[in-house]
């Protein structure tokens, strides 16, 4: 638990900033973005299970004060004062939780882009410059909200409301080793509908289901004289177009994924859209001698 203080501690002022704003910015060689990125990832995995651990406390101590509370009569001159002690625990580590939950970030900066950028960086020069920008708030964060649809009944569901949010979070470009130019982009649309039923007993349940719709767009650009292009291999995964150039050849590949979940989706997903452009590259025809 205490690590994870630590390791917010040790972030630098402009790390620090970095969270705060909740974008991710800016163009790195390969191996200092990875630092930094890694620096970050550790705080936020720590962050997490601390969080976890903090939330567990607060349901103990809250437990442990009413319980105290009702069985005061048995012995008032501890129970009582326990009680007390209790609350203030609870309130004291609910601030704690409140303070790690505004440094929070998204877990696809950790579980996709780290993964995916350190992929990247083995087909790169080392000094050559990646351009990243990552956006760290919530897939849900009220910045990204579009907007809620009106209260409506369907089945036993007396009342459900739809609310839908647009996160454009992961863009960026870097220069490989061979000369080509990969360029990506990952946004999704979310669909939080919260429905609302009375129980056989009469009370009110309210659960919530999402859907995620994510686009991952990739473009690789490959100069003519290195390479020739096969656009018409078939893909049962990506939509592929090629658009021809004087000097260049870019290879756009789309891909269109829905999950009822709002976690992240697996790096291997970008990782294939560029392994799919590559295949669609091939060494131009010799001229004759």
């Amino acid at each position: 638990m205490f690590e994870t203080w630590r390791l917010l501690g040790q972030l630098s002022p402009a790390e620090r900033e970095t969270i705060q704003s909740g974008q991710f910015a800016g163009d790195y060689t390969p191996e200092a973005l990875l630092d930094q990125m890694r620096r970050l990832a550790k705080f936020d995995a720590s962050n997490d299970t601390t969080r976890g651990r903090l939330g567990g406390l607060i349901a103990l101590f809250v437990v442990i004060a009413i319980v105290a509370l009702i069985a005061h009569a048995v012995l008032p001159v501890v129970l009582y004062p326990l009680a007390g002690v209790c609350a203030v625990l609870a309130i004291v580590v609910f601030v704690m939780r409140r303070r790690l939950v505004s440094v929070d970030i998204s877990n696809n900066f950790r579980e996709v882009a780290l993964p995916f950028l350190a992929i990247v960086k083995q087909d790169m020069d080392p000094d050559a410059t990646v351009s990243v920008r990552i956006d760290l708030r919530a897939p849900t964060h009220a910045n990204k909200k579009k907007g809620a649809s009106q209260p409506y009944q369907e089945g036993v569901y007396t009342k459900i409301v739809d609310t839908t949010y647009h996160d454009a979070w992961f863009h960026g470009s870097a220069k490989l080793a061979d000369g080509s130019t990969l360029r990506w982009d990952v946004t999704d649309d979310i669909c939080q509908s919260t429905r609302t039923k009375r129980s056989r007993s009469n009370k009110l349940k309210t659960k919530t289901r999402s859907v995620k719709r994510s686009l991952v767009a990739v473009a690789l650009a490959v100069p003519n004289k290195v390479y020739g292009v096969n656009g018409g291999l078939a893909s049962n995964r990506h939509k592929v177009a090629v658009q021809d150039g004087a000097k260049r050849r870019v290879i756009k590949l789309t891909r269109k994924l829905k999950s009822k979940s709002i976690e992240p989706m697996e790096p291997g997903v970008l990782i294939d859209a560029v392994s799919s452009a590559y295949k669609r590259v091939a060494a131009p025809a010799r001229s004759a001698a």
